[in-house]
């Protein structure tokens, strides 16, 4: 339920339970909550209010600011911002270290506009996001980029998908080579490490949850007790690998070499997928409930754990691992105590269920499709799957045990390993 308090009404113990949910989800960093609170205890505060603000104001809260991005540029590092109900036609950029906090579910709308939000670089490490409803954007709604321990949590990300008809395609829409263009994705981490998305709604855009590793790794990322809903064109919860310097390629025959300086370039690995629901995902565009792929050779998704998710009704199976090309690394990964009902709804360019890429023309719980380079260490187990033709289906994966997993007497086919 929304808040009917207004600025001039809240007291001081509203503030005071905001500040301690935005300590509640501190996140890896967590042994570090001592001196958090102590530094925020000092740190400023400021007041956004689109209804009392003023242009010029100093965004205290008697003379509140009228729009977020001022507040942002005067806030000093570690300062909060507390935004009031209301509506924001901005595009607001984080590049420090604070706390944007909504009350009453104020409004993002970014129509015309790049993102809703994007959180950007080094000095942003520690920023956090917390309460709003962000809509419309042209490319993303909420873009984490280049970052480290970043929070983003308790939002409502809906309709960021307004560039992805556009012709010709332009910024995060656009291919870069073999990489398709990213855009229309409700929340993006791109290069972000010990980072925390968690609580979040994120519906109808053309993508959920995106993780991908262009400009350095994505990784030790917690994406947990998230809703991914109704993204029809693309996955609820996608982690890929864009870049191919990822793994260290090697001329001699098998898997490729997990060394040197590969992971500290990019990869996505070591994140976290926890009691997370994708339903609905990828009905028309064939995209999976939680999907981790690699794209040109080089690419590395690897050690990642999918565990006590839920994913219901999406075009790909509930989970779905993608290696395409030789030379990628996604082993390692461990999907464990998910629970997975009548997936692979919308394989086929045409509407057909399976996986095309595969070659599966059923409905399937779990692909872990390889095309050439043998996976090593995928654990698959604890999961629940109903309602789908086939439970768990893989090819380049080790034999897994026939009672790992839990079948309901809906699932035709329990295990094809090819």
């Amino acid at each position: 339920m929304r808040s009917k308090r207004t600025w001039g009404a809240v007291r001081a113990p509203v503030w005071v339970v905001l500040v301690a949910a935005v300590m509640a989800v501190a996140g890896p960093w967590a042994a570090t909550a001592g001196a958090a609170s102590g530094r925020l205890a000092h740190a400023r505060t400021l007041f956004v209010s689109a209804k009392k603000g003023k242009r010029f104001a100093p965004c205290t809260k008697k003379a509140p600011c009228k729009t977020i991005d001022r507040a942002v540029a005067k806030a000093p590092k570690h300062a909060r911002i507390f935004v009031a109900r209301g509506t924001y036609r901005e595009d607001v950029t984080i590049t420090k270290d604070i706390a944007l906090i909504g009350n009453g579910k104020p409004v993002i709308n970014a129509i015309g506009l790049a993102n809703g939000v994007l959180i950007s670089g080094t000095h942003a490490a520690g920023a956090s996001v917390q309460g709003f409803l962000v809509r419309n954007a042209t490319y993303e709604g909420v873009l984490a980029a280049n970052t480290t321990r970043v929070t983003i949590s308790d939002n409502t990300v809906v309709h960021n998908d307004r560039g992805g008809s556009a012709k010709p395609q332009t910024g995060e829409c656009a291919p870069a080579g073999v990489v398709p263009g990213d855009c229309g994705e409700g929340l993006h981490l791109m290069s972000v490490t010990y980072s925390r998305v968690q609580g979040n709604i994120v519906r109808n855009n053309a993508g959920g949850i995106l993780l991908t590793d262009e400009t350095g790794p994505t990784a030790h990322n917690t994406i947990k007790g998230n809703k991914s809903l109704g993204n029809v064109l693309d996955c609820g919860i996608t982690l890929a690998g864009h870049n191919p310097k990822a793994v260290i390629l090697s001329t001699t025959p098998g898997p490729p070499t997990m060394a040197g300086l590969a992971p500290k370039v990019g990869g996505v690995y070591d994140n976290l997928i926890s009691d997370n629901t994708s339903n609905g995902n990828g009905t028309q565009g064939q995209g999976g409930g939680i999907i981790l792929a690699g794209g040109p050779p080089g690419t590395g998704v690897y050690d990642n754990t999918v565990s006590d998710n839920t994913a219901e009704g999406n075009g790909l199976a509930g989970v779905t691992l993608h290696s395409h090309a030789p030379g990628q690394d996604l082993s390692g990964n461990v999907i464990t105590h998910n629970i997975l009902s009548n997936d692979g709804l919308h394989g086929y360019p045409n509407g057909a269920p399976g996986d095309s890429d595969a070659g599966i023309t059923h409905t399937v719980g779990i692909t872990i499709w390889s095309a050439v380079t043998p996976l090593s260490g995928t654990v698959i187990a604890g999961n629940q799957i109903s309602n789908d033709y086939y439970g768990i289906w893989t090819q380049h994966v080790p034999k897994i045990a026939n009672n790992a997993n839990t079948f309901a007497s809906t699932v035709t086919v329990r295990l094809f390993q090819k």
